[in-house]
């Protein structure tokens, strides 16, 4: 006799493969000092995880590793942005 699964309880596997692979994200983003981003994509993945299951977990959760660990953008320094370097019009 074949298993047969109800939509319920895809959902509920689907939430739990979500939240595992949502703690990656979070861990992460407390690691990283960035509490904000790592809490969405905790909820992000949970959620996507909860219709899509692997499939649609997996992605998300790279796609926010890969945000959290890029680095920043380097700022100009006060020497390079000074009015003094800029060249005028004349």
């Amino acid at each position: 006799m074949p298993t047969q699964i109800t939509v319920n309880q895809l959902l509920i596997i689907g939430a739990v493969v979500g939240a595992v692979f949502g703690l990656i994200p979070l861990i992460l983003g407390f690691t990283k000092q960035k509490l904000k981003l790592g809490i969405l994509g905790f909820f992000l993945t949970l959620i996507v995880g909860t219709f899509f299951s692997l499939l649609g977990a997996l992605p998300v959760t790279a796609v926010f590793i890969w945000l959290l660990l890029r680095k920043p953008a380097e700022k100009p320094s006060a020497a390079e942005v000074s009015p003094e370097n800029e060249i005028s019009g004349d």
